[in-house]
């Protein structure tokens, strides 16, 4: 009886931590993503269209430099930091922190080298020109900067320093904002190159003035013992970068199909509600993992990973129902507030693609054990096979089905990858979920199922009302739910006490 209770309290304590973390940081996302639509608007405004795309084309050039070169390392060294960190070994801690640095130094000044050396190359592909070459070469230093500013972050992540994380993404992106709008307002155009390599260094300048603040030990390495240590970090962002480039290369075939076999404007409206999925949805998944990846990395024991494997994924589909709930509802109205009436026949599309979240968010709580217990060729194979299958339904379903086709395919694709997901990790790590995890979200579909079937047999304004009413009910049974395995009333005292003292 009282190992029970133990139990029941360790996933209450688990539960809480995710729960803090998640509400963390999905405010974070929020305001960076609010960050960002207010610094675009001023800048649009400063330097006109063809200013923005000067802008987005150097951006985009730095962008890709740095994703094929920095092998992954800013995400794998978050695993290695975090298993040492929870050993308490410090000097391994240094080790790994030393290990990371050079290696971020190394792939940062070849990402940089490989900017600025082939300026003139990029200025002809981007601009068809050789006008560009100089500020190739000055924005080579974001390839540096962001390089390092990502290795420090991973430093924090890694060591758990969730409020400082925190603060250095917002404050940095709020000191971005505030001192490049200004130059874009009094310099125009002229000021791209400036205000883009000077907001990459004030990011860099605030993660390094919070990671600084973490005592870690100074030790004498090798480059032979850099190499051994490394080995990890690079074996496993290898296969991250690699698998990062499969899912692009799918991406682009899937466009390019529906390119041939639909036109440009289908290819931007399918654009549009893959965006959706990915920056306003997935900002949840971002905000989960920023926390759930290094706490997992450091665990140990079959029970405990057991454990947080359910909790996790429990606690993304409680949170993440009442979204998807709300989203279908007031599908239109939202797809005209983010883009415009224009894109409304992405409809459909998204009552499917939306509704397979769930299914995303309990493949995407497995899969996470096989990156971070250093699985790397097993994430990787899983990945591609993935991929290997899911490209073909995806074309199959544009073909018969069109858009609203490509919402089925992403429902079809998760629903696989989450059978295939949970094989993988029960044949390696013996990792399965819960009976009561699989009826949970059977009862978290009924709503789902329910406003999507209101708004196709509803008039407009009982569909509207009887989905609120849903939402309303499936919000209050979410807040009942996390109510009764955190017990909000005792957390609060909890804290309250903490704080006292």
């Amino acid at each position: 009886m009282e190992e029970n209770t133990k139990i029941i309290q360790s996933e209450r304590n688990r539960f809480r931590s995710s729960f803090v973390a998640t509400i963390l940081f999905s405010g974070v996302q929020i305001y960076q993503i609010l960050i960002r639509v207010v610094k675009s608007k001023f800048i649009a405004l400063y330097i006109g269209p063809a200013g923005m795309g000067v802008q987005s084309l150097l951006q985009s050039t730095t962008d890709t430099i740095s994703a094929a070169t920095n092998l992954g390392i800013n995400t794998s060294s978050v695993k290695t930091i975090a298993a040492a960190y929870r050993d308490g070994k410090s000097e391994l801690i240094a080790k790994n922190v030393t290990v990371q640095r050079r290696l971020i130094w190394i792939t940062g000044l070849v990402g940089l080298f490989i900017c600025a050396v082939l300026a003139p190359m990029w200025s002809r592909v981007s601009f068809g020109t050789s006008e560009y070459v100089w500020p190739f070469v000055m924005v080579s230093m974001i390839v540096l900067f962001d390089q390092l500013n990502k290795g420090e972050l991973a430093l924090m992540q890694g060591m758990l320093r969730k409020k400082d994380l925190a603060k250095a993404n917002v404050i940095g992106q709020s000191f971005n904002a505030v001192i490049t709008i200004p130059l874009y307002y009094f310099l125009g155009i002229k000021a791209i190159v400036a205000a883009l390599v000077l907001g990459s260094l004030i990011s860099l300048i605030i993660s390094f003035t919070f990671s600084r603040k973490i005592e870690v030990a100074k030790v004498s390495i090798s480059w032979r013992e850099t190499i051994s240590i490394g080995r990890e970090m690079i074996n496993l962002g290898f296969f991250l970068s690699l698998q990062y480039v499969l899912q692009t290369l799918v991406m682009l075939v899937v466009r390019n199909y529906v390119s041939n076999v639909g036109g440009v404007e289908e290819v931007g409206l399918f654009s549009a509600g893959t965006a959706i999925v990915t920056t306003y949805i997935g900002l949840i998944f971002t905000a989960i993992a920023t926390d759930y990846y290094p706490r997992l990395a450091g665990i140990q024991s079959k029970d405990e990973m057991q454990s947080a494997v359910n909790v996790q994924a429990e606690l993304t589909i409680l949170l993440l129902a009442p979204l998807v709930v709300a989203f279908i509802v007031f599908s239109k109205p939202a797809i005209i507030l983010l883009y415009s009436s224009k894109f409304l026949p992405i409809e459909d599309m998204m009552y499917w693609s939306i509704g397979a979240v769930l299914l995303q968010a309990l493949g995407w709580a497995v899969s996470y054990v096989i990156l971070a217990k250093a699985k790397p060729l097993y994430f990787f194979l899983n990945e591609l096979f993935y991929n290997i299958w899911g490209l073909p339904i995806k074309i199959l379903c544009y073909k018969y089905w069109g858009l609203t086709g490509l919402g089925m395919a992403t429902m079809f694709t998760y629903a696989l990858y989450l059978v295939q997901v949970l094989v993988v990790a029960k044949k390696i790590f013996d990792i399965s979920y819960r009976i009561e995890m699989w009826r949970r979200l059977i009862v978290l579909y009924i709503p789902v199922v329910a406003v999507v079937l209101f708004k196709y047999f509803f008039p407009k304004t009982s569909g509207y009302i009887a989905g609120s009413f849903v939402l309303v009910l499936l919000a209050l049974l979410v807040l009942l739910r996390l109510n009764r395995i955190m017990d909000f009333k005792s957390y609060l005292k909890e804290r309250k006490q903490v704080r006292g003292c």
